[in-house]
């Protein structure tokens, strides 16, 4: 179970991008994730993820639910290192209904990425770039510093209106607990 949520943490946080257009390459990865759920899945992951992002603000993790609050977010890891936030939510566990028992569950979503991994769109997207930028820092510790300075260097506050990215900021925020 924490191996498939420590796959998709790792999974979303490299490939966090910049939103090129409209239905870019964020929003067909996201699709993906939410076409591999069923719709009782669907039903049950929206409201605990407006419930972790209403948590976040009242413990002033994030300032409030707009995009710039995301962005600051990362702002703040980057200039200051502070990245120890109260965070008693526990995502991971609301969530963990997304843990599929066997491999061949996520089967579907592990093909719908990998069909877009080979497109031209994503190989001319920021995207790729980052991904590129994150695999080659593998060979040293990544630190939340590191992601947060990196995250910035591709993601501006328009980037946040995604779903896609302000999911992969929850799942980042939880992986610093």
């Amino acid at each position: 179970m924490k191996r498939i949520l420590d796959l998709l943490i790792f999974s979303l946080i490299m490939l966090s991008s910049c939103h090129d257009k409209k239905n870019g390459v964020e929003d067909d990865l996201y699709n993906c994730l939410l076409n591999s759920l069923t719709e009782e899945e669907k039903n049950k992951l929206a409201p605990i993820i407006i419930d972790f992002e209403k948590h976040l603000i009242s413990t002033k993790v994030l300032a409030s639910s707009a995009p710039k609050s995301y962005l600051n977010f990362y702002k703040k890891i980057a200039e200051t290192g502070e990245h120890n936030f109260s965070n008693e939510f526990n995502f991971s566990e609301k969530i963990s209904f997304l843990n599929r028992r066997s491999p061949n569950d996520t089967q579907d979503l592990l093909e719908c990425h990998s069909k877009i991994f080979q497109t031209e769109k994503y190989k001319n997207s920021k995207l790729y770039e980052l991904t590129k930028e994150m695999q080659s820092l593998k060979q040293h510790r990544i630190t939340p510093v590191i992601i947060a300075k990196t995250t910035l260097k591709y993601l501006n506050e328009d980037d946040f209106e995604l779903d896609y990215n302000r999911f992969n900021t929850l799942m980042f925020i939880e992986s610093l607990k």
